[in-house]
């Protein structure tokens, strides 16, 4: 069996060529290692595809073979020597060395493995005179390459959000998420269930804003708990707990999520609607609806049909039939990077513009879904706001009938300062709100 730097070598190596990484970790972490094991090779790919520009810019100021001629394997194996060196307190120095080292000299060959040893205790002997890019005279380059983003990424952040906010989000996303679950009220409550978990060796405490949220700090993994099984609760973060607190449909109303795989915020708004009316979910893929079908089960829900269709398809015939409709559009992702560090190095300027057109497109196909008096609740898990506020006043020009809804009412009161005048969207963001990234608007149909 591979050693959990091993392990994460051979990802690593596997991401590099175009594979991601949280498919490989559910691939690679079988059941049968144990959790510390699983829990190890997740910090370090993780880790290292996180800090991965910072790691390379170290490498090549002590490596005299260029980054592009390095063996993927070699590559990875310094990538995380350094990582754990800089980044794990609790990883002494000789020990990352060797280990990296060792695996080298295993995989690819004695000359190799000098090579690596050589780089790396060149690197702990001068770590405290790294050169980095003067904050003062190039801050873009700066917390591009400290923090590890792209150079694009950072220039467009600081042109919509400034430096210090930059700097502050950049950080927050580098900082490992507690994990979120939400309480099932349609069988416990917040109280009850921390009560259960803590019985069951999971240390949590509650969630920040909505009264459905816990975070879990440690203990076993969740999917083994008694709790988990008989539907006590789902992995949901609070960002996407708060988007269906915004939709807030009623018991007997008639609900569509477009966008609903794998059924989180589905199920969440089954529960408040007391598991009964209709939500009719959808999703383009055969194996995400059974996702969708299997969650409420667990979870106890009878209400939901999951249904494969395609959003961007107009359906005539069941225009004007909806309560709430939910759009969970398809988004770049970057308010999740916290949790899908590949998405830092997946992402360009074009697939934005790409995506906003899509996010257009289906607002506008699924509006004609919503009744006269009802409401839509569009989200993204980005903090663009091309992909947010541009799309919803490019859509709110073009359709009269449709005006911002008031989010006040919907949202726990915390939120509230968030909101801006005419209070009908909010984005969430990790260094402000401890979230994932999000934003959610709410627009209501005045007239048919």
């Amino acid at each position: 069996m591979k050693s959990p730097r091993e392990l994460a070598i051979s990802i690593l190596v596997k991401v590099q060529e175009g594979s991601y990484s949280n498919l490989l970790l559910n691939q690679y972490l079988t059941d049968d290692l144990p959790q510390k094991d699983r829990a190890l090779v997740t910090q370090l790919v993780y880790g290292v595809i996180q800090n991965k520009l910072f790691l390379d810019h170290i490498i090549s100021q002590f490596s005299k073979i260029s980054l592009s001629k390095l063996n993927p394997f070699v590559k990875n194996a310094i990538r995380l020597g350094i990582y754990q060196v800089l980044f794990l307190d609790r990883v002494p120095d000789f020990a990352a060395v060797n280990e990296s080292v060792n695996l080298v000299k295993r995989h690819e060959g004695r000359g190799a493995a000098n090579f690596t040893n050589a780089v790396l205790r060149n690197v702990i002997r001068k770590k405290d005179s790294i050169y980095l890019p003067d904050k003062d005279k190039d801050l873009a380059n700066y917390i591009s390459i400290f923090y590890s983003f792209p150079d694009w990424m950072i220039k467009r952040w600081l042109g919509i959000f400034g430096p210090d906010f930059t700097e502050r989000l950049c950080k927050a996303f580098n900082e490992p998420p507690n994990l979120c679950i939400r309480v099932n009220t349609l069988l416990t409550n917040r109280e009850n269930l921390l009560q259960q978990l803590r019985n069951e060796g999971v240390e949590a405490i509650p969630g920040k804003f909505a009264e459905e949220a816990i975070y879990i700090l440690k203990g076993p993994q969740l999917n083994q708990l008694k709790s988990f099984k008989e539907g006590l609760f789902t992995v949901q973060d609070e960002s996407s707990i708060i988007a269906s607190l915004a939709v807030m449909p009623k018991a007997g109303e008639q609900v569509l999520d477009v966008a609903a795989a794998p059924g989180g915020k589905s199920t969440h708004m089954a529960a408040l609607m007391q598991n009964r009316g209709k939500i009719l979910s959808w999703d383009i893929h055969p194996h995400r609806v059974k996702l969708i079908e299997e969650n409420a089960i667990r979870l106890k829900v009878s209400i939901i049909q999951a249904q494969i269709k395609d959003a961007r398809i107009p359906d005539d015939t069941i225009a004007n039939s909806f309560d709430k409709v939910l759009i969970d559009a398809p988004c770049s992702g970057l308010g999740v990077i916290r949790r899908k560090p590949d998405i830092k190095w997946s992402k360009e300027p074009k697939d934005i513009e790409a995506l906003k057109r899509e996010q257009e497109y289906i607002l506008s196909v699924c509006s004609k879904y919503v009744k006269p008096g009802g409401a839509i609740v569009y989200s993204t898990c980005s903090i663009d706001p091309e992909e947010n506020e541009k799309v919803v006043e490019d859509f709110l020009a073009k359709n009269q009938d449709f005006t911002y809804d008031d989010l006040r009412p919907y949202l726990p009161e915390a939120l509230h300062e968030g909101l801006k005048s005419p209070f009908g969207h909010i984005t969430l963001y990790p260094h402000i709100h401890g979230t994932d990234g999000f934003f959610v608007a709410r627009l209501k149909k005045i007239k048919a």
